[in-house]
């Protein structure tokens, strides 16, 4: 099973380098920080009703410049053991680039997510829909984004699991600052470790692409890092 997570994880990373070879302009490439923190718990015991907030940092060239700091509360309804709606408020503040002050994004969204046992893992699929309110924008965003994530513990028993996961995300409409079609795409492996029951952390590397859409396409080599808190 390890093996075939990481020829699958393989061939989506030589798909995504392919890509960006073929595109028309230069690509662009950076090494980049992120990590996300996230407090989650039920509304009340038993409750099929859950929250979270995630915050998020994001760094770009290296460490030396912040990129993103965000915030991103929202609620989640259990339809069934493995299904489940919900929807949230999304706020991010992003530096220019050079200097000259900060764009900021309202962003709320929609998700449907499922998961199941597969191979002695854990399967799930993550359908999220986002209405984008970002200054100096013609008008609203919407965006769609598709998760598919794998998880699988190294032996029976371990707090360590290997994890892989690939999001694409596509914009459905056209305005200035955005074209609309493929967005990015993003591809993660890594590990994750069980500190506790309630308490989990995940660290790896993360490739992002985004096509160039006439200008240069764009790739990101991350490390990415998140700690989970669930307070049930």
């Amino acid at each position: 099973m390890f093996r075939l997570v990481a020829i699958l994880l393989s061939c989506l990373f030589v798909v995504a380098v392919d890509a960006a070879a073929q595109t028309a302009t230069p690509t662009v490439y950076d090494g980049r920080l992120w990590f996300v923190g996230t407090v989650q718990d039920r509304v009340k015991k038993d409750s099929r009703w859950r929250w979270q907030v995630e915050n998020i940092l994001r760094s770009r060239e290296g460490v030396s410049e912040l990129d993103t700091y965000g915030l991103r509360p929202s609620v989640n309804y259990a339809l069934t053991s493995r299904s489940s709606v919900g929807g949230g408020y999304g706020f991010a503040i992003q530096p220019i680039v050079g200097g000259g002050g900060n764009t900021i994004e309202h962003r709320w969204f929609q998700q449907y997510g499922w998961s199941g046992a597969v191979g002695g893992g854990t399967l799930a699929s993550r359908s999220r829909i986002e209405q984008r309110f970002i200054e100096d924008n013609s008008g609203l965003q919407n965006r769609f984004r598709q998760q598919v994530r794998y998880g699988h513990v190294i032996r029976k028993g371990s707090p360590i699991s290997v994890i892989g996961y690939d999001e694409l995300f596509v914009h459905l409409n056209k305005t200035t600052r955005y074209a609309r079609g493929i967005d990015q795409n993003r591809i993660f492996g890594g590990l994750g470790y069980a500190l506790n029951p309630k308490t989990r952390i995940e660290g790896g590397y993360l490739n992002q692409f985004s096509p160039g859409h006439g200008k240069s396409a764009k790739m990101n080599h991350v490390f990415s890092t998140s700690f989970v808190i669930s307070l049930h």
